[in-house]
């Protein structure tokens, strides 16, 4: 396969002429799939950017909120078609920020698709803006049937250059609101000429459930896949997420902490932790067990297996090796387009992120510590915020990414913490929580976990229960008190936690505490939890349901 440097558009226009009757997109509706050739999406986008190209201004914004879907691909391939540029909102996004980054993009024409909660994100976009719905949910739009059955496809193949601004993508704004990366199609090619060189890649079946507006679901799920002239199948729901997955059985699966530790908990949940400890020592049947465990969960055709956007703890990586999934974590940042560093499946150090891909370079600052980080693939900048930009661009050419690392003998990256995240403690010693933080939320089996510790004499921990089923929550609590312990005794002593504090709340991004990308908020966690902290940090209890 060809790895030149070519525009994603240009890429899409190769296999639709080449693949013009092989499937491209899979959209799952019930039991059923609705399939769309790669000749079939591209009569639809070109329909579709006519109508863009008659109706907008040159290089206009143009806003996709939706759920995950095949007119997601559409419309993205249909505005670069245009001449135009995507500006991905969260489907999970509060309307807060939905109104922000309209309003920030100059977002001429907003596309909107199947969402949760439409009704509570109305609101937030302007009666004015032009608005196109992928279904026919939406009766005060035009929708996207009517447009294609009312334009002309477009006959030529134009190109854009790869200096041109392709995407605005807009980062999940854990400290601030969320910044507008500009990401060109250079940096989308590069990003997708790695990815591709990484798995030694020829055409892929990949499963797309992660929010396309994230960085790495859209550079390694859609990007790639138009450049290696890949089959893409759609989960429909949360619901069917687990139907969907044993339907596809993917060959490339990208996964964050989150989906990793909910495998987990499941197998363990389903046949018991010592059980499947013991069935996997048995010589005769362990190969048998494993087998019927990874297909159980969809992942039998597997050949690479990722996880990015946050650590994924040590023991979750040597539960799935005992299962033969050898999980690749990767690092990279919305301003690199998701691409700098990653484990390779036969070349994986436990508890990095691997060593640095393609023309990509890590290095450590002498001083702070923090991760530079330079690629092919880093963004122009920040849109309209020349000064943030500068701020994290050195003179060399690397980005600073705001965490803190190693890099070892061999070259792989262990990541440390985050600049933003470390605190001090009233005795005057600093802790970084990222690592106490993984260690501990998958002991706990929790989804959510807050190490706070800013002024306290000691760091402590909250830790959201929501949703968690107990069969008993005495003999929790005493589990949980012996993890404490153990947790402690692993740590430096200004670094050992006081107390878990066990909360009811959901976290979730309409209130603030996570992100859309499922990343804590540490600032809200602090403010909202500090007070519960002064009230239970002197209790006898080290283990408290607050």
């Amino acid at each position: 396969m060809s790895h030149e440097l070519e525009t994603t558009i240009s890429a899409f226009y190769r296999h639709e002429e080449s693949k013009a009757n092989e499937v491209f997109l899979r959209q799952p509706f019930g039991k059923d799939w609705k399939e769309y050739t790669w000749g079939q999406v591209g009569e639809q986008v070109r329909k579709m950017a006519t109508y863009l190209k008659a109706n907008l201004p040159e290089k206009s914004k143009v806003g996709i909120l939706s759920l995950n879907c095949s007119h997601w691909f559409m419309a993205d391939l249909a505005i670069m078609m245009a001449g135009h540029i995507s500006v991905p909102i969260y489907p999970t996004a509060g309307k807060n920020t939905i109104a922000t980054i309209l309003e920030h993009s100059e977002a001429e024409m907003l596309f909107v698709g199947k969402l949760w909660d439409w009704a509570a994100k109305k609101e937030a976009i302007p009666e004015d803006l032009k608005k196109i719905g992928f279904f026919h949910e939406y009766p005060d739009f035009e929708s996207w049937d009517q447009i294609t059955a009312n334009n002309d496809a477009m006959i030529d193949k134009p190109d854009r250059d790869l200096d041109e601004i392709a995407s605005i993508i807009y980062t999940s704004g854990t400290t601030g609101m969320p910044k507008g990366v500009m990401i060109d199609f250079r940096a989308l090619a590069n990003a997708a000429n790695a990815g591709i060189e990484y798995v030694e890649m020829q055409q892929e079946s990949f499963f797309s459930y992660l929010p396309l507006a994230h960085c790495a679901e859209r550079e390694l799920v859609e990007i790639i896949s138009i450049h290696s002239g890949s089959v893409v199948s759609f989960t429909e729901s949360l619901d069917t997420f687990q139907q969907n997955i044993l339907s596809v059985r993917p060959s490339i699966f990208l996964g964050v902490p989150r989906i990793w530790l909910k495998f987990q908990q499941g197998i363990e949940s389903k046949v018991g932790k010592s059980k499947l400890a013991l069935l996997l020592k048995l010589p005769v049947i362990k190969n048998i067990i494993k087998k019927k465990i990874v297909a159980g969960l969809g992942l039998d055709n597997v050949k690479v297996a990722l996880s990015g956007a946050a650590a994924l703890p040590a023991a979750t990586i040597k539960f799935f090796e005992k299962l033969g999934i050898n999980i690749c974590e990767a690092y990279g940042l919305t301003e690199s387009m998701a691409f700098g560093t990653a484990n390779i499946p036969n070349i994986r150090q436990s508890g990095s992120v691997g060593r640095a891909i393609s023309s990509s370079e890590v290095v450590i600052d002498d001083e702070s510590g923090e991760v530079l980080l330079k690629s092919p693939s880093i963004m122009q900048g920040y849109y309209k915020e020349p000064l943030k930009t500068a701020e994290v661009m050195t003179a060399e050419g690397y980005l600073k990414t705001g965490d803190l690392g190693t890099v070892d003998e061999n070259g792989f990256l262990f990541i440390t913490g985050r600049v933003k995240d470390i605190f001090k403690t009233s005795k005057g010693k600093y802790v970084s929580p990222i690592p106490i933080e993984s260690k501990l939320e998958p002991e706990l089996g929790v989804e959510n976990l807050c190490v706070i510790g800013d002024g306290l004499p000691a760091p402590v921990a909250v830790a959201s229960v929501f949703g968690k089923e107990f069969k008993d929550k005495n003999a929790y609590l005493k589990e949980a008190e012996v993890i404490f312990q153990k947790l402690n005794g692993g740590l430096e002593k200004h670094e050992r936690i006081s107390h878990i504090l066990l909360v009811n709340d959901e976290w979730n991004p309409d209130n603030g505490l996570i992100t859309p990308t499922l990343k804590i908020r540490r600032p809200q966690l602090e403010e909202k939890y500090m007070p519960l902290i002064e009230k239970h940090r002197k209790s006898g209890s080290k283990v408290i349901w607050a």
